[in-house]
């Protein structure tokens, strides 16, 4: 045990060494200051919660100038003049480094919403902190089952010409199993060499710096290191055979809970809705769920009233970082790390594909940036596809149709993974995401179609025709087009459009029965229409005429003109419209003058189920003597 100490604070000490140089040029490439006529500060990059270098290093410290600017330690390669390549990097898998900063530069305002709680003392909480005159020690201790493990191996001697050309045979020599330098006039090493062969410097050079972590070896080193002893990392009580490991005390403090608990199989706790809670074996819910326990480097006592950390009081955090390109050391610093967990997005099909997301475009479409909780998400722009199916939109329920608007619905407070899935209507249809896909019904009116969008038609005028393209006859004699497919919405509104009807004929047609009704859908037939929002719609009646044309019968409705009679009736389902109906003038007409919400002539001809309306034709009941026909859901 002592021997692995020694060792890590030899490799420690070397460290500081290596990056002391660059330091004192003050991160610029002035000239290098004489280490005994400058006043010196300890510099201590707390990863807290996160590696810097190695996985297992968790702090690094750094001996430097007073006056003097630091190096960086980012979580990813750069270039940057205050970079050191030899520091490493820092990093936490799931996390993002948010910045470095004194803990003295941040301060807590209780929110019902935030990442940090207070670990109070007096309540049998706290955190292990760097303190010089600590009584614990954050050491390797000797586990059976421990994650970690260190193989040792001997230094080549410095009497040695050629070092290349050493070989190292792995054997149990003075330091325990590890990897010794062959010497060909030792019988038991030439046995063992006979036996198992030898290793070259390269071979070896991954080893006898760090520890290792066991689960990240190969199985053959797992079967060659058998016998080695493994280690774990903990907080112990300080001794005198611990000096020059780094001392902790045991103080309150404030921490984000995902700091505070870790994932662990046999954990204690585990999270729903965002939220730790404690693991309860006889409950279902509880099966297949991540479990949790808290970090070594916390300590929480739980009580009747407060059974996890989740239950302490929320805190958001206010956080000055350091300024590594302005600020300089003047005294002895502790840099903590900041880390927020990396907020993912899982694109979800049918198939089992899934796409994890964890950043979006910026506004100016330029750069990618990170996907954080309260701030809307990306979304991919590939619609996926799946056999005899066809996408509708993305929901947050892989069963029912709850839709994600990635206009205004942002990440969730408290949550890592949002999942979303794609969700599929059986058949095959004509998505409609735009006003010029609506206008392509006409090509195909015994079509598909499927309505994923909200359309805002802007306020555009259709006279005598339709937002889909079907048109009215201009009379008797013109062919009628009607729609004879299906056309289902998920709640999804066409609005914001006015329907323009009229109806002069010649006088030789005045009996002929002729009949202008507008809709949405001027004439349907066999159809079948679903979960339509028809809002923001005018109906214009033209109650004026030139010459010797006569006005006959006119009007329409929101949704639909004319049902026609087919081979079954026409389905309307859960559709709601509301529109309002006016004149071009305040003429008199004598003719009937059709007023409808959902259909305005045929209803025999069609079942209506779970539709509403909003009428309103205040505007022209002064406009007719004659008949107005009112149709009403």
């Amino acid at each position: 045990m002592l021997n692995r100490k020694r060792k890590w604070l030899k490799m420690m000490l070397a460290g500081i060494a290596l990056v002391l140089t660059f330091v004192l040029t003050g991160c610029s490439g002035s000239t290098t200051t004489d280490i005994a006529d400058t006043l010196v500060h300890t510099v201590i990059y707390d990863g807290n919660g996160g590696f810097l270098g190695n996985k297992t290093n968790i702090i690094r410290k750094l001996q430097v100038a007073d006056n003097s600017k630091i190096p960086k330690y980012l979580s990813d390669y750069a270039q940057d003049p205050y970079v050191v390549s030899s520091l490493g990097l820092a990093t936490r898998q799931g996390y993002l480094l948010k910045g470095w900063y004194l803990e003295e530069n941040a301060t807590y305002q209780a929110s019902p919403t935030g990442a940090f709680v207070y670990l109070d003392l007096e309540d049998g909480n706290g955190l292990y902190s760097l303190n010089p005159e600590g009584e614990y020690v954050f050491g390797y201790v000797e586990n059976l089952t421990g994650t970690l493990i260190f193989i040792s191996v001997q230094e080549i001697p410095a009497d040695i010409e050629d070092p290349d050309l050493v070989e190292y045979i792995y054997y149990q020599g003075t330091n325990g199993w590890g990897f010794y330098v062959f010497n060909a006039d030792d019988a038991e090493m030439v046995a063992v060499k006979d036996v198992d062969g030898s290793y070259t410097p390269a071979q070896v050079s991954k080893y006898g710096d760090a520890y290792l972590v066991y689960d990240e070896l190969s199985a053959a080193e797992k079967t060659l290191f058998a016998e080695i002893k493994r280690f774990n990392q903990e907080f112990y009580l300080y001794t005198q055979a611990d000096e020059g490991l780094d001392r902790y005390s045991l103080d309150s403090g404030y921490d984000t809970l995902d700091n505070i608990l870790g994932v662990d199989p046999a954990g204690e706790y585990v999270k729903i809705e965002g939220a730790f809670v404690v693991y309860d074996a006889d409950n279902a819910e509880h099966d297949g769920l991540t479990r949790y326990s808290i970090n070594k480097k916390y300590v929480f006592t739980p009580t009747l009233t407060v059974l996890t950390p989740s239950d302490l009081t929320r805190y958001d955090a206010t956080i000055l970082y350091w300024n590594f390109e302005e600020n300089r050391v003047t005294g002895d610093v502790t840099l903590k790390a900041h880390w927020v967990k990396k907020s993912t997005v899982n694109f979800i099909q049918k198939s089992g594909q899934i796409t994890s997301v964890t950043t979006k475009l910026n506004e100016e479409k330029t750069n990618s940036i990170d996907l954080m909780q309260g701030e809307t998400i990306g979304k991919i722009e590939t619609v996926p596809v799946y056999p005899g199916y066809t996408f509708i939109a993305w929901s947050t329920s892989a069963t029912e149709y709850q839709p994600w608007n990635f206009e205004t619905d942002v990440f969730p407070f408290g949550a890592d993974v949002l999942n979303l899935y794609a969700f599929m209507l059986e058949g095959t249809y004509t998505r409609i995401t735009s006003a010029s896909g609506l206008a392509k019904v006409v090509q195909n009116p015994s079509g598909n179609y499927v309505l994923v969008n909200d359309i805002d038609l802007g306020g555009q005028t259709f006279v005598n025709s339709s937002p889909l393209g079907l048109p009215m006859p201009a009379n008797i004699r013109g062919a009628v087009v009607p729609f004879t497919g299906n056309f289902v919405s998920f709640g999804y509104s066409i609005s914001n459009f006015t329907l323009r009807v009229r109806n002069p004929q010649k006088e030789l047609d005045a009996d002929s029965g002729f009949t202008s009704l507008i809709g949405l859908f001027p004439y349907v037939r066999d159809a079948h229409i679903e979960g339509l929002v028809v809002s923001d719609v005018t109906i214009l009646i033209e109650n004026s005429t030139t010459g010797s044309n006569v006005i006959l019968d006119l009007g329409g409705s929101g949704l639909v003109g004319t049902v026609l009679a087919g081979t079954e009736l026409t389905e309307i389902i859960d559709c709601h419209v509301d529109v309002t109906f006016t004149a071009t003038t305040a003429n008199v007409l004598t003719v009937t003058v059709y007023v409808a919400d959902i259909v305005a002539k045929g209803t025999e001809y069609a079942t209506i189920t779970d539709c509403d309306g909003i009428l309103d034709y205040t505007a022209i009941t002064g406009i007719t003597s004659g008949t107005l026909l009112i149709v009403t859901q």
